[in-house]
């Protein structure tokens, strides 16, 4: 009888060896994985933190906090575990985006030839994803990352109308949790991209789909109707301290830890380019005179403002009736808030204080044709390509403007990529940013 029980107590420590050699092969094989923290319940509780556990089937990136990590006032991985996921495309790229952020031409040319065939992620795809929104975010980076970055957080506006696809991966590469994201999906817009959309926004606590939509068209109020809008929205939540507007034809340029420490550097500061020397009197020539001794300005609709700017906006007198007397002008979003800005006696926080020629645009970089373009030109705006990527690693601007996902999709792809390594080195390495160019930009010299 002892013989028996020793002989079952034995099979029993094999199966069970065996079957832990069998989970722990499963769990290193699976695609995306969520494993549970080691975080103490609370540390947790304390920092309110959401981490996401992912692992791949390839090398995964973690770190084990120590003592002196501890301490850290930058990090939130004080004793518990932090994985990255590994981009679900980064794998499966038949070229090399080092080499082509280099300029390789041997590479170039092979990326050129090698027509990828891009499959479109289409509605019911993102559909049956977000069915689960706890496995749909584990792509998204969910944690605060740092402690700069969680006391830090943005508010982003994005006006969209297409490539559901394209937009999704923008989204995902500027989110994090402390943010807020207020998306307008324009009115004629197809039902099954407004469906799709609003339900990945659904699976976020902080993303959203303005309660109205609005027919933009160029050239009209139409297209700054929109942004207040989400101005409206956003100014709900207390806490941002800068607002971005951006497009769906986008990307960052800066990851969200670089975006933290150079708004920190202008300390307040707003980014409207605009002149008021060289404006377009033609735009409103009938549309009378304007309130408030405002001088009007020519400038670009990208901006990057604090929360002042938006404030006042929205809830001054004066802001109003300028909204007001813009609905009669033509290109509308191209005077308003560039003539806010640059009208000094208004004394709106951050603005600036007297002119400040020529503007240097560091919201975003666009190519006009002033500079060969490696992509090609749609209505006299560049649409970046492959061997515009050595550039668009190199430029000092917080995003890029445009990109179409499906022309040359390597560029996208590797975009991405360059925003996610460089999150990622950010977080484990604790890499400073060169804030020099910044500090010394002029319009932080002349404000008010």
């Amino acid at each position: 009888m002892a013989k028996y029980t020793k002989i079952k107590r034995y099979c029993i420590f094999v199966f069970l060896f065996a079957f832990a050699m069998e989970l722990l092969q499963f769990l290193h094989t699976e695609s995306w994985i969520k494993v549970k923290s080691i975080c103490p319940s609370t540390i947790c509780s304390k920092h309110g933190l959401l981490l996401s556990w992912m692992g791949s089937n390839k090398s995964v990136t973690h770190v084990l906090a120590d003592e002196q990590a501890k301490q850290s006032h930058d990090i939130y991985h004080d004793r518990f575990h932090f994985v990255f996921p590994d981009l679900p495309r980064q794998s499966v790229l038949p070229v090399s985006c080092p080499l082509l952020f280099a300029g390789n031409k041997t590479e170039q040319k092979r990326a050129m030839l090698f027509k990828r065939s891009l499959q479109t992620t289409s509605s019911i795809y993102y559909q049956e994803q977000v069915q689960n929104c706890t496995i749909f975010k584990q792509s998204y980076i969910t944690s605060y990352l740092t402690r700069e970055e969680k006391e830090f957080p943005l508010a982003y506006s994005l006006l969209v109308y297409k490539d559901l696809m394209q937009v999704e991966r923008l989204l995902r590469a500027i989110y994090r949790p402390q943010n807020v994201y207020c998306i307008h999906i324009d009115l004629t817009t197809a039902e099954d991209f407004r469906k799709t959309l609003s339900t990945i926004a659904d699976c976020f606590d902080n993303v959203f789909i303005t309660k109205r939509s609005v027919n933009v068209r160029w050239g009209t109020f139409t297209v700054l109707e929109p942004e207040i809008l989400c101005m409206e929205e956003l100014w709900k939540y207390k806490t941002w301290k800068y607002f971005i507007n951006l497009t769906g034809q986008e990307f960052p340029l800066r990851t969200n830890g670089e975006l933290v420490k150079i708004l920190k550097i202008y300390n307040g500061t707003n980014d409207v380019a605009g002149t008021l020397k060289r404006a377009n009197v033609r735009r409103w020539a009938k549309a009378g005179t304007p309130p408030a001794g405002i001088t009007p300005g020519k400038g670009g609709v990208h901006i990057t403002v604090n929360r002042h700017f938006v404030d006042y906006i929205l809830h001054n007198q004066t802001a109003q009736a300028f909204l007001n007397w813009c609905r009669n002008t033509s290109v509308p979003d191209e005077t308003f808030f560039a003539s806010l800005n640059h009208n000094a006696h208004l004394g709106i926080p951050g603005s600036a204080n007297g002119y400040v020629e020529p503007y240097i645009k560091n919201s975003r970089f666009k190519n006009w044709g002033t500079q060969p373009c490696a992509g090609r030109m749609v209505r006299s705006i560049c649409i970046f390509g492959i061997g515009d990527l050595p550039v668009l690693s190199k430029r000092k601007e917080l995003f890029a403007n445009k990109f179409y996902m499906n022309y040359q999709t390597f560029t996208f792809d590797c975009m991405e990529e360059l925003i996610y390594n460089r999150t990622k080195d950010g977080y484990f390495k604790k890499m400073d940013v060169n804030t020099t160019y910044y500090e010394n930009l002029q319009f932080l010299k002349n404000r008010i």
